[in-house]
């Protein structure tokens, strides 16, 4: 069963395009362990962990991860069966989540690392949605309704929480925004959130042999 795991910098559209290609493609969405409210409330906390882990190599920032990451957010268009979960640990739970996900059923993963996680799986397509920062945060005013100060702190709080999560639990492979680590990367300031879509749910039927749905949805 095919899948697609979406990597999107804050003000990409990843929460707008991600649940839409679930959509078309009939599948679960997985959505993000830190969502842009989370990741702000975060920020202060997550400087100050990330100097200490640079400065004594310790895990406070694995442990402010742990307590914030949730496997909550299933998308309510498709089923998706959750396997038992062991343990309080988030972050090994909802690679579980993701794994079982690909193999029974497919699903759309936002964020979470799945490019990561899902590495080197047949019939998974992996994309990233980016663009310049300043478009990025032009298109969060528009799409979001917030001013342009509120925008720039909440872009750089959860760039900064995103990039840290992956450089923390998958520091081994290499950096998230490598284009390596894709096979398709969009700037969605400049395609519009509807062509984003058109060219992901193609590229998806095409690499991970998945059935277009019924016509009102294509």
């Amino acid at each position: 069963m095919g899948t697609v795991t979406i990597a999107a910098s804050y003000g990409s559209g990843g929460s707008i395009i991600a649940p839409a290609v679930a959509d078309r493609l009939g599948l679960a969405l997985l959505d993000r362990a830190i969502p842009a409210s989370v990741a702000t409330e975060l920020d202060d906390q997550l400087v100050a962990a990330l100097a200490d882990d640079e400065r004594h190599e310790g895990g406070l920032v694995g442990r402010l991860f742990s307590r914030a990451v949730t496997i909550s957010g299933y998308y309510q268009g498709s089923p998706l069966t959750i396997p038992t979960l062991h343990g309080d640990d988030l972050v090994r739970n909802t690679e579980e989540v993701l794994r079982c996900a690909a193999q029974r059923c497919g699903v759309v993963v936002l964020g979470r690392a799945g490019m990561f996680v899902l590495r080197g799986w047949p019939q998974v397509l992996h994309v990233r949605l980016d663009g310049p920062a300043e478009a990025r945060r032009r298109q969060a005013m528009e799409h979001l309704g917030i001013d342009a100060d509120t925008a720039a702190r909440q872009q750089v709080a959860t760039d900064r929480a995103r990039a840290a999560y992956v450089r923390h639990f998958y520091r081994d492979y290499g950096r998230w925004e490598d284009p390596a680590n894709y096979h398709m990367v969009l700037d969605s300031t400049v395609l519009s959130f509807d062509a984003c879509v058109k060219l992901i749910v193609g590229a998806a039927r095409t690499h991970c042999g998945l059935g277009a749905r019924a016509a009102r949805t294509s």
